[in-house]
C-alpha cells in the first residue's frame, strides 16, 4: 500500500508494526491487518519520485498498491475533507516520468484495477463513507496551472487535479500489478482561501486509509 499522509498514526492499527526504514525521507512501515501481512509507504511529491517507490516495491513482491494521499477540486461540489475514488487518471504523453517507458506514439493507460476498486468502494460504504467516482488528472507541475488550464480540465470531464495517481496506475498495467486510488480533498483549485483545518484533512485521511487497508486484505492475493 502506498500511502502519503499520516503514516505514524495509520501504523498504530496495525499489529506488531515496525519502521523498517526513513532512507531519504521515505518512510517505511510493516506489520498485520486482520492479521495479513500490509506495508505503509510514503512515496514522495511527483511521478518520477512515486515511480521508483512501486517499481522497487513490485521488485520485492508487492502485487496490491492504493495510493491514499490529496488533490486539489477542481469542481465547487467538492470541498476540503471529501473523499473521492478515482474511475481514471489523465495525465500529459511522456508526462509524469513516463517518458522512457513509452514509445513517443503511445500514450499511458492509467487505469485502475476495477476488483480493488470496487473493495474501496464497498468498503468505505460498510464504514459509513459515501466517495465519489472521479477523474482526475495527475500535473507535473504544483504551482502552473492556472484558472483558465482548470476550466479546460473542468470541461474535459476532470475532478480533481494531483501528481501522482497517472503515473502509478500506469505503471500498474505496465508491471501486472492490481492498483487504486483514494484521495481526499485539500483545496479548491483557484479558490483563495484560509488555509484548510489540518484536523479535518488528518481525519479524512485516517479514515480513507482504513478503508484502504480494508479494501486490500479483503482480496485474494
Amino acid at each position: 500500500m502506498t500511502l502519503t499522509g499520516p503514516r505514524s498514526s495509520l501504523s498504530r492499527s496495525l499489529g506488531s508494526p515496525e519502521l523498517l526504514s526513513r532512507s531519504r525521507g521515505f518512510m517505511v512501515y510493516r506489520g498485520l491487518f486482520e492479521d495479513v501481512p500490509v506495508g505503509i509507504v510514503s512515496h514522495g511529491i511527483g511521478g518520477p519520485s512515486a515511480l521508483i517507490v512501486a517499481e522497487e516495491l513490485n521488485m520485492i513482491g508487492a502485487r496490491k498498491l492504493v495510493r491514499v494521499g490529496t488533490a486539489g477540486s477542481l469542481t465547487p461540489d467538492l470541498r476540503v475533507g471529501d473523499i473521492i475514488v478515482t474511475k481514471g487518471a489523465g495525465l500529459s504523453c511522456g508526462g509524469g516520468g513516463l517518458s522512457l517507458y513509452y514509445p513517443p506514439s503511445v500514450c499511458p493507460v492509467p487505469s485502475p484495477d476495477p476488483e480493488l476498486t470496487l473493495a474501496l468502494l464497498s468498503k468505505a460504504a460498510s464504514e459509513g463513507l459515501s466517495p465519489r467516482l472521479a477523474l482526475v488528472f495527475s500535473s507535473d507541475s504544483f504551482y502552473a496551472e492556472d484558472e483558465s488550464f482548470s476550466r479546460r480540465l473542468r470541461s474535459l470531464g476532470f475532478s480533481a487535479v494531483e501528481m501522482e495517481c497517472g503515473p502509478l496506475l500506469s505503471l500498474a498495467n505496465l508491471r501486472g500489478l492490481r492498483a487504486s486510488c483514494m484521495l481526499v480533498i485539500s483545496n479548491v483549485v483557484g479558490h483563495a482561501e484560509s488555509p484548510p483545518n489540518q484536523g479535518v484533512l488528518r481525519e479524512s485521511l485516517l479514515k480513507a486509509a482504513k478503508v484502504a487497508l480494508k479494501a486490500l486484505v479483503s482480496l485474494k492475493p
